[in-house]
Formats: C-alpha cells, sequence, structure tokens
C-alpha cells in the first residue's frame, strides 16, 4: 500500500511540472564543482609564461631607536600576499644596525630572513646612504651588496647569484607639514654571468603622513619588473607601512 501511496505521489509531482528538480540537483552539482576548482585556482595562483603578472599585498612595520654616539638599531617585518592579494606568501625580518659616518653619510649592516611558501631565505647586506635636500626636495642614494646565505625565491630576488648589488634612488618632496609624496627608483643586479645583469627592478610611488611626533604611516605601489626568468614578470604591490622612532639621550 505504502508503494502505490509513494508511485501515486511521483506521478503527481511530475504532472505537477516537478520533474525539473533532478536536473536542477545535477546543474547545482556541477556549479559547486566548477567554482571550488576556479577558488583552489586562484588561491594557488603563479606567475607563468601564460599568466606573467601577478598582485601582491604587504603590510609593513619599521621601528627604529637613534643612540647616542651616532650609532642607531632598527627592525623592520614585513607581511606579504600573493596570487591576487588571495593567498598568504610569507613573513620577513630585517634588524638593521647603522653608524653615521660623515654629516650626509651612514653606513649599515643588515640581515634579513624569510620564512616564505618556496621556504626559508636569509642574507646579510652592507651599504651607505647618502642623504641631501634642495629647497622643498629631500634625496637619500642607498647602494647595498648583499651576500645570499640561504636561496628560495622569496619575491625579493629570483637570481640564484650569491652576490647582489642594489641601489635604491628616493626623492621626498613636502605637501604639507605633516605629508610627504615620494618617489623610489630601485634596481637589482646580479653577478652571474649565465643571467641577465638585472634580476629586477622596484619603481615605488607613495604619500607619508606623520599623525604623530615620529610616528607614521605610508601607502604605496610598487611596480616590479622582473627579468631573472626566461620569461618577464611584472609584479603589482600595493601595501601599508608604519614607521617608529625613538632616540635616546646623550647621558650628562
Amino acid at each position: 500500500a505504502l508503494r502505490s501511496f509513494g508511485c501515486r505521489i511521483k506521478a503527481a509531482c511530475s504532472g505537477c511540472g516537478l520533474s525539473w528538480i533532478p536536473m536542477l540537483r545535477t546543474r547545482l552539482a556541477s556549479f559547486t564543482q566548477s567554482s571550488a576548482a576556479a577558488i583552489c585556482q586562484t588561491l594557488s595562483a603563479q606567475t607563468s609564461k601564460t599568466e606573467p603578472e601577478d598582485f601582491q599585498g604587504w603590510l609593513v612595520g619599521n621601528a627604529t631607536v637613534n643612540l647616542p654616539k651616532k650609532w642607531d638599531v632598527g627592525m623592520t617585518f614585513q607581511w606579504r600576499t600573493e596570487g591576487n592579494i588571495s593567498k598568504y606568501k610569507g613573513i620577513y625580518f630585517s634588524p638593521e644596525i647603522g653608524y653615521k659616518l660623515m654629516k650626509k653619510v651612514r653606513g649599515f649592516v643588515q640581515y634579513r630572513y624569510a620564512n616564505t611558501n618556496n621556504g626559508a631565505s636569509s642574507r646579510v647586506g652592507l651599504g651607505m646612504e647618502y642623504t641631501d635636500k634642495a629647497g622643498a626636495l629631500n634625496f637619500a642614494l642607498r647602494p647595498q651588496v648583499q651576500y645570499t646565505l640561504a636561496y628560495a625565491e622569496d619575491g625579493d630576488i629570483s637570481s640564484s647569484s650569491k652576490w647582489i648589488l642594489r641601489t635604491r634612488l628616493s626623492v621626498r618632496y613636502g605637501l604639507s607639514k605633516n605629508i610627504d609624496a615620494f618617489l623610489q627608483f630601485e634596481p637589482f643586479f646580479t653577478f652571474d654571468d649565465s643571467e641577465y645583469f638585472i634580476d629586477n627592478i622596484r619603481n615605488t610611488i607613495g604619500i607619508k603622513y606623520e599623525y604623530a611626533k615620529d610616528r607614521k604611516v605610508s601607502l604605496f605601489y610598487i611596480y616590479r619588473p622582473d627579468y631573472a626568468r626566461s620569461y618577464n614578470r611584472v609584479f603589482h604591490v600595493v601595501g601599508f607601512k608604519f614607521d617608529f622612532d625613538w632616540k635616546v639621550k646623550k647621558r650628562k
């Protein structure tokens, strides 16, 4: 009796036009599978020969302590995303020690450790920074030689060369008392004869706001063409940076 009753209900539903339900179920299942595949592809997006561009997001924090007798120590922390800002890439730590060699020249030594999806990398760097001013414009030239201790493609350098020379030219213009606009041009040069001599170039534009004394926040964009592969890649970076400065007064 129950089977007969169920058959009559099925026949009635078919007559009422509900036979589309199985078709709808099939299409929903197909749509769900396609959407999941698309999401997975987005989350694991990497640059390739057919898709050589990527958008990334950076969150940067920098703390500097100015010590007596011309010394300073600092730490920079970065948290990065890739895959069109949809996938976590890694964290970066860069402690630095500096010494003011002359009025406008500062020497420094830096260590950088990165823990990324491609593995851990580390390097040491030695460089100088020259600063000058002309009216409302402030200039800085920062050449640095880096030696790679442990290599992984961490998003900064694609070359497997142990030695890298990077030279950053910065120009800053004061828009108001607390707001500055800045431009930076920084090529990375390799010392490997088997590779193109320019690994990549960072072209940066941004704006910096001092919201309190020695407390600043910056919004920046980086256009970074990369020449280390058999095909050229382009990385677009949008980021925020927070700067904190302290000064230790000399004891009398």
